[in-house]
Protein backbone atom coordinates (compact mmCIF):
# COMPACT_ATOMS: atom_id res chain seq x y z
CA UNK A 1 0.00 0.00 0.00
CA UNK A 2 2.75 2.30 0.88
CA UNK A 3 4.10 1.76 -2.72
CA UNK A 4 0.83 2.13 -4.28
CA UNK A 5 0.23 5.54 -2.37
CA UNK A 6 3.47 6.90 -3.33
CA UNK A 7 3.44 6.01 -7.47
CA UNK A 8 0.27 7.75 -7.46
CA UNK A 9 0.49 12.06 -6.87
CA UNK A 10 -3.56 11.96 -6.37
CA UNK A 11 -2.91 10.41 -3.01
CA UNK A 12 0.42 12.29 -2.18
CA UNK A 13 -0.15 15.88 -2.76
CA UNK A 14 1.36 18.59 -1.38
CA UNK A 15 -1.19 20.19 -0.55
CA UNK A 16 -4.78 19.37 0.33
CA UNK A 17 -7.64 18.08 -1.92
CA UNK A 18 -9.90 20.84 -2.66
CA UNK A 19 -11.35 21.14 -6.00
CA UNK A 20 -10.51 17.60 -6.89
CA UNK A 21 -12.47 15.57 -4.26
CA UNK A 22 -16.12 14.61 -3.91
CA UNK A 23 -17.54 13.38 -0.84
CA UNK A 24 -20.45 11.07 -0.78
CA UNK A 25 -22.13 8.12 1.51
CA UNK A 26 -23.11 4.78 0.28
CA UNK A 27 -25.08 6.81 -2.31
CA UNK A 28 -24.99 10.50 -3.62
CA UNK A 29 -26.31 11.55 -0.38
CA UNK A 30 -23.70 12.03 2.59
CA UNK A 31 -24.38 11.29 5.98
CA UNK A 32 -22.04 13.59 8.55
CA UNK A 33 -23.90 12.76 11.30
CA UNK A 34 -21.72 12.01 14.64
CA UNK A 35 -23.35 8.03 14.23
CA UNK A 36 -22.32 7.93 10.43
CA UNK A 37 -20.26 5.21 9.78
CA UNK A 38 -19.80 5.00 6.34
CA UNK A 39 -18.28 7.32 3.94
CA UNK A 40 -17.16 7.31 0.09
CA UNK A 41 -14.80 9.98 -2.14
CA UNK A 42 -13.76 10.45 -5.37
CA UNK A 43 -10.78 11.74 -6.23
CA UNK A 44 -10.09 13.38 -9.72
CA UNK A 45 -6.42 12.50 -10.58
CA UNK A 46 -6.37 14.97 -14.03
CA UNK A 47 -4.53 17.63 -12.33
CA UNK A 48 -1.78 15.36 -11.15
CA UNK A 49 -1.77 13.80 -14.59
CA UNK A 50 -3.12 10.58 -12.27
CA UNK A 51 -5.52 7.88 -11.96
CA UNK A 52 -8.81 8.47 -10.78
CA UNK A 53 -9.60 7.01 -7.03
CA UNK A 54 -13.13 6.03 -5.70
CA UNK A 55 -12.58 5.07 -1.89
CA UNK A 56 -15.44 3.55 -0.15
CA UNK A 57 -14.98 3.15 3.87
CA UNK A 58 -17.48 1.17 5.96
CA UNK A 59 -16.68 1.70 9.46
CA UNK A 60 -19.49 -0.08 10.53
CA UNK A 61 -20.31 -3.78 11.95
CA UNK A 62 -22.73 -4.61 9.61
CA UNK A 63 -22.10 -4.80 5.47
CA UNK A 64 -22.89 -2.43 3.33
CA UNK A 65 -23.97 -1.70 -0.39
CA UNK A 66 -22.39 1.19 -2.10
CA UNK A 67 -23.14 3.23 -5.23
CA UNK A 68 -20.49 4.73 -6.39
CA UNK A 69 -21.77 7.90 -8.19
CA UNK A 70 -19.13 7.59 -11.11
CA UNK A 71 -20.63 9.18 -14.82
CA UNK A 72 -19.80 5.65 -15.89
CA UNK A 73 -18.31 1.94 -14.87
CA UNK A 74 -15.55 2.01 -18.09
CA UNK A 75 -12.49 1.32 -17.42
CA UNK A 76 -13.08 1.30 -13.10
CA UNK A 77 -10.79 -1.70 -11.31
CA UNK A 78 -11.43 -3.49 -7.78
CA UNK A 79 -7.58 -2.53 -6.71
CA UNK A 80 -8.08 -2.41 -2.91
CA UNK A 81 -10.66 -4.69 -0.80
CA UNK A 82 -9.45 -4.79 2.67
CA UNK A 83 -11.80 -7.40 3.65
CA UNK A 84 -10.12 -10.13 1.39
CA UNK A 85 -7.28 -11.67 3.11
CA UNK A 86 -4.31 -12.30 1.26
CA UNK A 87 -6.02 -10.59 -1.40
CA UNK A 88 -6.55 -7.50 -0.52
CA UNK A 89 -4.38 -5.50 -3.31
CA UNK A 90 -4.40 -6.25 -6.78
CA UNK A 91 -1.84 -4.68 -9.61
CA UNK A 92 -4.17 -2.61 -11.37
CA UNK A 93 -3.41 -4.46 -14.51
CA UNK A 94 -4.78 -7.38 -12.89
CA UNK A 95 -7.65 -6.31 -10.88
CA UNK A 96 -11.08 -7.38 -11.97
CA UNK A 97 -13.22 -4.74 -13.84
CA UNK A 98 -16.04 -3.05 -12.62
CA UNK A 99 -19.37 -4.77 -13.60
CA UNK A 100 -21.80 -3.45 -11.37
CA UNK A 101 -23.08 -0.10 -10.01
CA UNK A 102 -23.45 -1.78 -6.43
CA UNK A 103 -20.22 -2.46 -4.64
CA UNK A 104 -20.73 -4.51 -1.59
CA UNK A 105 -18.68 -3.26 1.17
CA UNK A 106 -17.36 -5.68 4.03
CA UNK A 107 -18.00 -4.36 7.89
CA UNK A 108 -15.20 -2.41 8.75
CA UNK A 109 -12.93 -2.83 5.14
CA UNK A 110 -12.54 0.11 2.76
CA UNK A 111 -12.47 -0.76 -0.74
CA UNK A 112 -10.65 1.53 -3.51
CA UNK A 113 -11.30 1.52 -7.30
CA UNK A 114 -9.07 3.10 -9.76
CA UNK A 115 -9.78 4.96 -13.56
CA UNK A 116 -6.26 5.01 -14.93
CA UNK A 117 -6.04 7.43 -17.74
Amino acid sequence: MIAFRKSHPTLARSRFWREDVRWHGTGKDIDMSYESRRLAFYLDGRSQQDADLYVMINADDDDAEFQPQLSSLSGWRRIVDTAAGQDDFCEPEEAPVLTSARIPVRARSIVLLMRPR
